[in-house]
């Protein structure tokens, strides 16, 4: 027999990058900026390292590429499996803005990014990339 629980979304987690070394953060709201992850919940602090390993992740291809990035913003939704045992079923992210002029490149250098996170590949959930203009 399997247990069904009540679907549940955690977030959205934006992660903030303006070129600087330090990431901002904002739970739900983003006029509500914090130097910190959000910790609500565990799941919520889960998910906002998840945003910031993408965005270590694109400052590292980008450098490889020697392109210059853009500021832009990473937002996450972890969404709950619907069976025990709890757990995510997928975290769909976001990236807002432009992270290079060049589309064709700042593609090339989403898929790297997402093949390099350490925190990505560590979850045991389908983890899907979406760009979004700022």
């Amino acid at each position: 027999m399997v247990l069904k629980v009540r679907p549940k979304s955690f977030g959205p987690v934006f992660v903030f990058f303006d070129g600087s070394a330090q990431l901002s953060y904002a739970y739900g709201d983003t006029d509500d900026i914090i130097s910190h992850p959000p910790h609500e919940t565990p799941v919520d602090t889960m998910i906002a390292s998840l945003g910031s390993c993408i965005i270590r992740s694109v400052e590292w291809a980008a450098a490889q590429r020697k392109s210059q990035l853009n500021p832009f913003t990473v937002k996450i939704v972890g969404t709950k499996s619907p069976e025990l045992p709890g757990r995510l079923e997928k975290a769909e992210i976001t990236i807002i803005g432009d992270v290079v002029d060049d589309g064709v490149m700042a593609t090339r250098i989403l898929k790297q990014a997402k093949a390099i996170c350490t925190v990505s590949n560590s979850l045991n959930t389908e983890v899907e990339i979406n760009i979004q203009a700022a």
